[in-house]
């Protein structure tokens, strides 16, 4: 049995409903899934308002039919602490479907009342009985390393750290996976993956869209918590990270953890922040916010592999183009025969696409057709959606799935979390002093952004 908390939500309504679509579409489950809200609505109603037809393509009557045979909705006060009649409709929902007490429970609730869900769930006996219990909880965890360590407290106090899931969506991404095997089931990449090959790592996250209708969690969070803490250490670890003993979670965890421990502390004059013009007047945002919705960073690694090798991230809110990707910009040993004389364009570069056009891309230098040796960059390319158009499911619909076989290789751990906050909470405390940049809507970067890599004689590279 799923159990959905903070049903009516934006991420219920955009990701969880339509990705257990997806699993009931695809005969990959077969539970029943209640979700619960403090909204008073029939099941009807209820599905009415998760538009289901905005949010699933392609959706077709007969699975329809099927998923509302397995959903049920709920009306509770999730901050209240006894709820004994929701406890006996769960009872009598799994013992109708023969559940044998197997339960997920999924906190898709703003976090400030994470503690007030897990206190429901422990104190109306949701846990008691035979059967797994698994509970997952939505990004971010916590607000600073001193909230999230007395969360995690809280949490393990009533869970055990194999029942937790910790949700990063960017983890359950087919490009960001594919990393993993890029480095090492490559040998042409692994030999060359270090401070030897490598001039510098760029990892980008821009989106297009401004913050909707989040604005009351976004103000509380910024890009920098929202963004860099998780999804953009994460991407960083799994490119940084050394040869695992072997991909089962706990082996990769240890890796990633390694690397989050080595990050060099960043210096003021490495961190630039930015607003959006205009972000002040959405809705729920404080007119006089000072709430960053861009962020750049230069983060370098103090260890053998990586040591000399900055690592450029940015993440951003209104920009130009919706476009997550990793550039590995490789050194230009080319240079020392071609570029004094020739129209030399510059060095090789290996970039991992995550949205849009997932694919990974090699960026090489080649002759010109004609007379003379003139020189171009051209792109050897892997489109992932070319080769499979239909077989790689949403971020989401992974993820459930794998909690559901109780499979961790895409969450996230506590010293994963708990080192991360220790890399980001100096950072927070730049971010408490440092001026805001304001750019205007549809711009590539800040130009904060642009003069951080140009001060270092680099620039940000866009591989066509």
């Amino acid at each position: 049995m799923i159990i959905i908390f903070g049903a009516t939500g934006d991420l219920a309504k955009r990701k969880l409903i339509p990705a257990i679509y997806q699993l009931v579409s695809k005969e990959v489950i077969d539970c029943p899934v209640v979700c619960v809200s403090r909204e008073k609505l029939t099941k009807e109603e209820y599905l009415k308002k998760v538009l289901l037809k905005k949010h699933v393509r392609g959706m077709d009557n007969k699975t329809l039919r099927k998923l509302k045979d397995k959903i049920y909705y709920f009306q509770q006060d999730l901050t209240e602490k006894k709820a004994p009649e929701l406890a006996g409709f769960i009872k009598k929902i799994d013992k109708l479907h023969k559940c044998d007490g197997n339960k997920v429970f999924y906190l898709a609730t703003p976090p400030l009342i994470f503690k007030h869900v897990t206190v429901l769930i422990k104190n109306n006996q949701l846990l008691n009985g035979r059967g797994y219990k698994r509970v997952v909880f939505e990004k971010p965890f916590g607000y600073d390393l001193a909230s999230a360590e007395e969360l995690n407290q809280f949490v393990t106090s009533i869970f055990k750290e194999e029942e937790i899931y910790r949700i990063d969506h960017f983890l359950g991404k087919e490009l960001v996976q594919n990393m993993v095997v890029l480095r090492f089931a490559n040998p042409i990449f692994e030999q060359i993956w270090n401070k030897e090959f490598i001039d510098n790592v760029q990892i980008i996250i821009d989106e297009k869209e401004g913050v909707g209708l989040r604005g009351d969690y976004y103000d509380k969070a910024g890009a920098v918590r929202d963004m860099v803490q998780n999804h953009v250490l994460q991407v960083l670890s799994l490119i940084a990270m050394e040869h695992p003993e072997t991909v089962k979670p706990e082996d990769l965890i240890k890796e990633k953890v390694k690397v989050l421990k080595k990050l060099n502390p960043v210096k003021p004059g490495n961190v630039v922040l930015g607003q959006y013009k205009g972000y002040r007047d959405e809705a729920r945002v404080k007119k006089e916010s000072n709430t960053e919705t861009f962020a750049a960073l230069k983060i370098t690694i103090d260890n053998d592999r990586w040591r000399g090798v900055p690592f450029y991230v940015r993440t951003g809110k209104c920009l130009s183009r919706n476009n997550q990707e990793v550039n590995v910009v490789l050194k230009d040993h080319a240079c020392r025969l071609f570029c004094k004389n020739l129209d030399y364009k510059g060095p090789n570069v290996i970039s991992v696409r995550v949205k849009p056009n997932e694919g990974i891309s090699i960026q090489f230098n080649a002759k010109k057709p004609g007379h003379g040796l003139n020189i171009e960059p051209v792109v050897m390319d892997y489109c992932h959606v070319c080769r499979y158009p239909t077989n790689s499911p949403e971020a989401y619909e992974l993820m459930l799935h794998e909690v559901l076989m109780g499979n961790k290789t895409l969450f996230t751990d506590w010293q994963e979390v708990e080192n991360s906050w220790k890399f980001i909470n100096p950072v927070l405390k730049i971010k408490d002093k440092k001026s805001l940049e304001h750019y205007k809507k549809g711009t590539k970067c800040p130009e904060g952004a642009e003069e951080l890599l140009k001060r270092d004689g680099r620039e940000w590279i866009e591989v066509t």
